[in-house]
């Protein structure tokens, strides 16, 4: 992972109903998906995010930062108060009314003095008020927040396997890589792993970012290499110290279908000898 890489990913898919009713219009939105910046230990930097209110009536939204940690291998993530962050992740406002089909500008300054120094995992939330208006459900949607402040936290993974079809047919070699985060436990550390994956011999060599990777928990990163190839393969996972590599009988692209077609004419070569054959027997 690249030093000082700082990656905002915006969740819009995180809703919590506090209501029976469920309206089937979208109540907020939350623009960009993604948002990628740099902060050094002790720098300033103004960010914002765009909640959206598509509705056909005005709802009053109310802003707040927690932080988060990943709680499981499948990115489960847990939220929490913690002061250091929210007073580090400072909001233009704590509420705003936004109008029917119009979009509010959260504007907020992310202070690399108050923040802990390495990786930060927070999270910016935007929720509706439920008893404003009848019918309309409270949504919470959140955005958040995956910083390196200064010096980022270890970037220490092992992989733990790599699993693939032992006969690779298709368009491309295909397998899973699983990887888990080694930095020590009780470290905030969490960082998208760069996997170097070689074919070995005459294949690519390529490198595909895993998924975020808390401390302490495995992730696994989908291995799909676009192959034209035939022959026996060696294909190997590598972050860093650790590999691991598996043979596999790989048959791909273009070659499918020439070995199809060998197999075709070689069908029909053995069928023709096989009928001449008989036929001088007959003639005899």
């Amino acid at each position: 992972m690249i030093r000082g890489l700082v990656t905002v990913l915006l969740f819009s898919g995180y809703l919590l109903f506090s209501g029976p009713n469920v309206h089937a219009e979208p109540v907020i939105g939350l623009q960009p998906l993604q948002y990628v910046e740099t902060i050094e230990k002790g720098e300033r930097k103004q960010a914002f995010i765009d909640v959206t209110n598509p509705s056909s009536q005005a709802v009053l939204v109310q802003f707040n930062v927690q932080a988060f940690k990943q709680v499981d291998d499948k990115g489960g993530l847990s939220f929490y108060a913690d002061e250091k962050i929210s007073n580090g992740i400072l909001l233009d406002y704590q509420e705003k009314q936004i109008p029917a089909r119009k979009t509010l500008r959260l504007f907020f300054i992310v202070d690399g003095a108050k923040l802990p120094t390495g990786d930060v995992f927070a999270a910016v939330f935007a929720q509706t008020k439920p008893e404003q208006v009848a019918r309309l459900p409270s949504v919470r949607i959140g955005t958040l927040l995956i910083l390196t402040n200064g010096t980022p936290g270890a970037r220490k993974a092992n992989i733990e396997s790599l699993t693939a079809p032992l006969i690779q047919l298709g368009n491309s070699i295909r397998g899973e890589i699983k990887i888990k985060n080694t930095a020590p436990a009780n470290t905030a550390s969490g960082f998208f792993p760069e996997v170097t994956v070689d074919i070995w011999p005459f294949g690519p060599k390529s490198t595909i970012t895993g998924p975020l990777i808390y401390t302490g928990n495995t992730r696994t990163i989908s291995l799909d290499q676009p192959s034209n190839q035939m022959g026996i393969y060696k294909v190997t996972a590598n972050y860093g110290d650790s590999v691991k590599a598996q043979w596999m009988l790989v048959i791909t692209g273009i070659w499918r279908w020439i070995l199809l077609g060998a197999f075709i004419a070689i069908a029909m070569a053995a069928l023709i000898y096989k009928l001449r054959h008989r036929r001088r027997r007959i003639m005899l």
